[in-house]
């Protein structure tokens, strides 16, 4: 089975449908040989903490990497820079 990325900004999950993801997670889960894939790609991947879940709306072959559902919007720009700015100390 070939997998398809669907990446949309801020990703906070992986979801795909059971099959696919049981798939995924096979690939991603360590083992002594690594056929499948670039073992600098399986690290990253295993490293971001992501959740994966089972979406059944989603076709099999298909991966969503995405906003988990119901999340507040990711901060705008100068919300960061506010933010940053608020945790800089001014001039003595």
């Amino acid at each position: 089975m070939k997998l398809y990325f669907v990446r949309i900004d801020p990703v906070q999950e992986i979801a795909a449908e059971p099959g696919t993801l049981d798939l995924l997670r096979d690939i991603l889960r360590p083992k002594d040989d690594e056929p499948r894939a670039d073992p600098e790609l399986l690290a990253a991947a295993r490293l971001t903490g992501w959740p994966l879940v089972y979406d059944h709306t989603l076709e099999p072959g298909v991966v969503h990497c995405r906003p988990t559902p119901g999340a507040p919007p990711p901060l705008s720009v100068a919300e960061i820079t506010d933010y940053m700015r608020a945790l800089t100390p001014g001039p003595a």
